[in-house]
């Protein structure tokens, strides 16, 4: 599992120095380097399938799209000074790669030599969905590729649904995420079960289009006596977004690493809350989850999962990231009390709420 990240020079951030745990969560404002710290993990993953990681790194690829030289360098560094990247499990590795203005590959000065193909990171287990997923369609991809090789649902979860299609038999590994109220232990099963936590009574069909290599869906709800079927473009979008994370977060075993970025667009309330619920049974379970939200019903999730002691709040890492009057980057990291409360709250986390009820009255 990852325990640390730091970075020099890299985007806002002059230095950064982040303790991980199994569940992490950042949040904060826009454009306060939350992104900056996922992408930087993802430089790392992308250079490792590719055979560069001692190389160099691709600022543009499949998992994201950071631009040239120039937009990676810290304003306040010199041309000279090396941008650093570096990641601690049982032993610590740093890159430093150097700076060229209008290159989009950038080269590795100096690495340390070590087993990083043991780091979760680097390892199969690895699961990345974005923020921007796909949202319901007639259809949808299918790779072999990605789902039997890289075992993965592609970066917008595109091949979520051949996914969970090929798999929909296989017995979760972590128990953890385990529906409180369904004890069947099977992929689609459990994933439905989840899933009714956004639309009550949600079931999945498949249609598999082989000729067109294309995977159709059905969603299925039952009223009394009458089982209603709906194409996916007819239920809205909170489906198609959180299908593919919450199986991500089923299929994932011990010592894996998932990494997410606003699991909670399109969800109601309660969806959001039962998402962190979700989020943190899997951390307890052993997989290692960093997230990025802008949702306190998530957070909450996660609070009343330490207060139902599902999860040792040793294991949560809560970061704010925001800016001092500068302009310069501040992290702040409030601690879960054993009772789900924080040890205190930094002016703009998830306070919004308390701030109009304020103004209000």
């Amino acid at each position: 599992m990852l325990k640390k990240l730091y970075l020099s020079n890299f985007k806002c951030f002059q230095e950064l120095e982040l303790e991980l745990e199994n569940l992490t969560l950042l949040s904060g404002m826009n454009s306060m380097g939350k992104s900056t710290v996922i992408q930087a993990l993802l430089l790392l993953r992308n250079s490792y399938e590719n055979g560069f990681l001692n190389r160099g790194i691709f600022l543009n690829n499949d998992y994201t799209k950071i631009g040239l030289g120039k937009n990676l360098l810290n304003s306040m560094a010199g041309r000279d000074d090396p941008f650093q990247i570096g990641i601690e499990d049982k032993q610590k590795f740093i890159w430093s790669i150097q700076y060229e203005s209008d290159a989009d590959f950038l080269k590795v000065q100096q690495s340390e030599k070590g087993a990083v193909g043991k780091m979760n990171l680097f390892g199969r287990g690895f699961e990345f969905l974005s923020a921007e997923r796909l949202g319901p369609r007639s259809s949808y991809q299918k790779s072999y590729f990605h789902v039997h090789e890289k075992e993965d649902m592609g970066v917008h979860g595109e091949y979520a649904v051949h996914f969970l299609y090929e798999n929909e038999n296989m017995q979760l590994q972590n128990t953890a995420v385990l529906h409180p109220f369904e004890k069947i232990n099977m992929l689609r099963i459990q994933a439905e079960k989840w899933l009714s936590e956004i639309s009550p009574g949600l079931k999945i069909s498949f249609d598999d289009y082989e000729r067109a290599n294309l995977m159709g869906i059905q969603i299925r709800q039952t009223g009394g006596d009458i089982i209603y079927s709906y194409s996916p473009q007819n239920v809205g979008f909170g489906i198609s977004y959180i299908l593919p994370v919450i199986v991500a977060l089923l299929k994932a075993k011990e010592g894996d690493l998932v990494i997410l970025e606003n699991p909670e667009a399109h969800l109601h309330p309660k969806g959001q809350r039962k998402m962190g619920e979700l989020i943190t049974k899997a951390a307890s379970g052993g997989v290692q989850v960093i997230l990025e939200t802008h949702s306190d019903h998530i957070l909450n999730g996660i609070r009343l999962s330490v207060l139902n002691k599902e999860i040792t709040p040793d294991k949560i890492r809560l970061y704010y990231f925001g800016r001092d009057e500068n302009m310069k980057p501040v992290v702040e990291n409030p601690v879960v009390n054993d009772d789900g409360r924080l040890n205190f709250w930094p002016d703009g986390f998830f306070d919004e709420w308390d701030k109009a009820i304020d103004e209000m009255f």
